[in-house]
């Protein structure tokens, strides 16, 4: 991938990380839950910070303040690293992921 490239990605229910290559940076920008159960995190290695808890379903008005019924994305500015990258937490539900690289 090079710098601008978007990235696109689905993590299914295994517990998955999405860590990109030494030197790459990913920007991502939206999240999307599809479940009621699995979490998302920031991890390091070995300390997972929540970026949406398991309870959050990203389609529900309660999530996103509306009361739309299509899928909503969360919106954010979350930067990705070999050391500091995305882990789906849990074994059920899957998440979507989109952003954009923006170092190489």
């Amino acid at each position: 991938m090079a710098i601008g490239d978007a990235v696109a990605v689905t993590l299914g229910t295994a517990q998955t990380d999405r860590q990109p290559s030494s030197g790459v940076e990913e920007q991502i920008t939206a999240i999307i839950h599809n479940g009621n159960t699995d979490a998302s995190a920031m991890y390091n290695g070995s300390v997972a910070m929540q970026i949406l808890a398991g309870g959050v379903n990203t389609h529900t008005a309660s999530a996103v303040g509306t009361t739309a019924s299509n899928r909503q994305t969360y919106n954010m500015a979350l930067m990705s690293t070999n050391t500091t990258y995305i882990r789906k937490v849990g074994t059920t539900d899957a998440i979507y992921f989109g952003g954009v690289q923006t170092n190489a």
